[in-house]
């Protein structure tokens, strides 16, 4: 396996210089969607009582947007194919703004029901175009910092966003905290509409100029779409349970649990860091040997949990997280072509959707809270099998590219 970047084909001439702005731009975006998807969990006594409903009905506000977002992705990218990418995201952004608001307004559980398969439809096309529309602001080489930078609102969402929802929530109401992302996505949609550069795909993208027989890109992208499926099954298998992994397994005492979650969530920081260079030097290996490290993670969380090994393994396990997606997302855009660029988002998006859907279901399966190191077992095989994946597609990939 060789180490060498592939050129990356855009459908717009890149700019020579990095454009800090608009990725930061995109970054807080992404940060404002990714906390909305997971706010009702850090919201769940004051939703409930609001709501007058039961916390397996404020779950099931998370279940619901997950669902439309598996189900609305690929067709909204495919209709929305034709159009100005700038134009896309920011108009996704303005609908799970309004739709977020409207979250905030509900008077009844079943309002709010509603209103999270709006924002869900709009996160998921959102999502499904962010990364395309980056990759089209960036130079090839600077892909890989650019993609990790935008992917790096996620990862400060699990560490701030959620945390600064609930402090709202507590301090005055559930419901200003829905509408505070939703006027800070207001505010942002405006920014990218106003002050963002167009990026309207060619016209030989359009279909009637499309070469005919299907696109040797779209197996590469298969591979890696199954990849993040499995990754997905694989991390929340165990993170469900991350928890009781600690205190039982491990015997962490109770108080010194969120300071190693937050440890856990700065090393995902660290990974994002460290991956943008990675990945514009040295992908392919860079993200074989993050697979591979986080399989041993995994490992030690299995066999060794109750040694101090556990906290390396937890760091490393955090550090992996972080500097998967950027890596992945790198990757699979220098593979893609401009005619599945929008398709190879939009569905590794549905695949780790997915993944999040049915990974705690499996982690309960095979033992959960009781025995969470048989989750941790059952997640160190699935990265393993992410990880022959991942070099499968990889090899295919890059073997069309170079050919």
């Amino acid at each position: 396996m060789t180490t060498s970047t592939a050129p990356v084909p855009t459908t717009a001439m890149a700019a020579p210089r990095f454009p800090f702005g608009a990725l930061l731009l995109l970054s807080f975006a992404v940060f404002v969607t990714v906390t909305a998807e997971s706010l009702p969990a850090g919201l769940l006594p004051e939703m409930v009582e609001g709501l007058q409903t039961d916390p397996l009905g404020v779950g099931l506000l998370i279940s619901v947007w997950a669902l439309t977002v598996i189900v609305t992705s690929v067709p909204l990218a495919r209709l929305t194919a034709r159009f100005d990418r700038r134009l896309v995201a920011g108009g996704a952004l303005a609908v799970f703004a309004v739709a977020n608001a409207a979250t905030a307004l509900a008077p009844t559980y079943e309002a709010a029901v509603a209103t999270r398969i709006a924002a869900g439809v709009a996160h998921g096309l959102f999502w499904a175009i962010v990364i395309v529309y980056a990759t089209s602001l960036l130079a090839p080489s600077h892909l890989g910092r650019g993609l990790a930078l935008v992917t790096a609102g996620g990862t400060v969402a699990t560490l701030a966003g959620l945390p600064a929802g609930t402090l709202i929530a507590q301090l005055l109401s559930w419901r200003w905290a829905f509408g505070a992302l939703a006027a800070v996505a207001l505010v942002l949609a405006v920014i990218i509409l106003i002050r963002l550069p167009r990026r309207v795909p060619e016209p030989a993208l359009l279909r009637a100029d499309r070469p005919r027989g299907a696109d040797a890109s779209l197996v590469p992208i298969l591979l890696f779409a199954a990849a993040s499926l499995v990754f997905a099954l694989g991390q929340f298998a165990t993170f469900t349970y991350v928890r009781p992994l600690l205190e039982v397994s491990a015997g962490v005492p109770e108080a010194q649990v969120p300071l190693l979650l937050f440890a856990y969530g700065a090393a995902g920081l660290a990974g994002v860091a460290v991956a943008g260079p990675l990945a514009d030097h040295w992908p392919r290996a860079s993200l074989v040997i993050i697979l591979a490290g986080l399989v041993a993670a995994f490992g030690i969380l299995t066999l060794a949990a109750d040694t101090p090994l556990v906290y390396v393994a937890l760091a490393g396990w955090g550090f992996a997280i972080g500097a998967f997606f950027p890596l992945q997302s790198s990757l699979l855009m220098r593979i893609a072509t401009d005619r599945t660029r929008t398709l190879a988002s939009a569905g590794t998006v549905v695949t780790f959707n997915v993944g999040i859907a049915v990974g705690p279901w499996l982690g309960d399966l095979v033992g959960g809270a009781a025995q969470p190191t048989a989750a941790t077992a059952l997640s160190g095989g699935a990265v393993l099998v992410s990880l022959l994946l991942v070099v499968a597609a990889v090899v295919r990939g890059f073997r069309r590219s170079d050919a």
